[in-house]
């Protein structure tokens, strides 16, 4: 039954962990916020572009709907590995049951469990591939949230501040050669994301 479990703890574990980094890695490589559109003659020089980055390592660590959210997908983890192995193991004491009757076991009926047991086990195995598809699916979801989310707040935060672009940066997916710490703008970003979500979730 670790065969068929393993997978699904691997997927559970890492999902949103994975799309998090992958849906703010696309196209350009990270979040980027201008104040306006440029084109053409308009397009300002280097030396007046304004530039700051956000560490979604730290984002992940702190913002508290991230942390939240995480700690919903390890309990939905634990549910179904104590829900997939319950089911083996009632199906594995029916084998055990069957197999002690010994030699009194007709070919018919070996034959017949043999068909039940298979049917049990790729039943097993769908329910499985169906958690998975289910997590993996409101992973993406949740992905598709938590971006929105931080897209909205920094909009809102560069109104004041003027930056040309935020990017984002990892250190599991580095889209950048080079960063200077002084451009670091996640503390802020993330007092700002956790005041914004507190001020949303419901009261416990």
């Amino acid at each position: 039954m670790k065969n068929i479990l393993l997978p699904l703890n691997i997927l559970l574990a890492i999902a949103v962990a994975v799309l998090f980094f992958l849906h703010f890695s696309k196209g350009s490589g990270g979040v980027s916020v201008a104040k306006s559109p440029v084109s053409g003659d308009s397009m300002p020089s280097p030396s007046s572009l304004k530039i700051a980055y956000v560490d979604l390592d730290s984002i992940q660590d702190k913002y508290e709907y991230y942390k939240e959210k995480m700690n919903e997908f390890e309990r939905k983890k634990e549910n179904a590995d104590r829900d997939l192995n319950s089911a083996f193991q009632k199906i594995e004491n029916e084998r055990v049951a069957f197999v002690q009757k010994g030699q009194s076991i007709t070919q018919v009926e070996a034959e017949n469990f043999q068909r039940e047991y298979t049917r049990k086990m790729q039943n097993l195995e769908n329910q499985k591939r169906n958690l998975e598809n289910s997590i993996q699916n409101e992973g993406v979801k949740t992905m598709e949230e938590l971006k929105k989310k931080i897209n909205e707040f920094l909009a809102e935060y560069n109104e004041s501040r003027d930056y040309s672009y935020i990017f984002s940066y990892s250190s599991n997916v580095n889209m950048l050669f080079y960063k200077d710490t002084a451009l670091n703008i996640t503390n802020e970003v993330i007092q700002g994301l956790n005041e914004a979500y507190n001020k949303t979730k419901p009261k416990k």
